[in-house]
């Protein structure tokens, strides 16, 4: 009778290392799974992320243009300055305490 009561015992106790070996494995399955979906939608953000870099260039790189850069100034009223109209400070002298005061002298003499 010992024998049967050893065998069985050892057979229940490769049932309970096979169901806690099963039970490993829909853990791990679980986990793999959770961390796919974390990946997933970090990769779904690095790509919006990289349409919204690509749409930007996009349009800094139509903005920059000269054409467009000259047209837009002409829409607000603005010219182009002439060399005549130019007006440079001299460094060397004396300090320009106020700078929009010599500006204004410079342009109304």
């Amino acid at each position: 009778m010992s024998s049967i009561l050893k065998y069985k015992t050892k057979i229940l106790i490769l049932i309970l290392l096979i169901c806690v070996f099963c039970v490993g494995i829909v853990w791990l399955n679980a986990s793999a799974s959770e961390l796919q979906y974390e990946i997933n939608t970090v990769n779904n953000k690095i790509q919006q992320a990289s349409w919204q870099i690509r749409s930007t260039e996009a349009k800094v790189s139509i903005r920059a243009n000269i054409a467009s850069l000259e047209q837009k100034a002409q829409e607000l009223g603005m010219v182009r300055a002439e060399f005549a109209d130019i007006i440079y400070l001299k460094g060397d002298s004396e300090s320009v305490e106020d700078f929009a005061l010599a500006l204004r002298e410079n342009v109304y003499r």
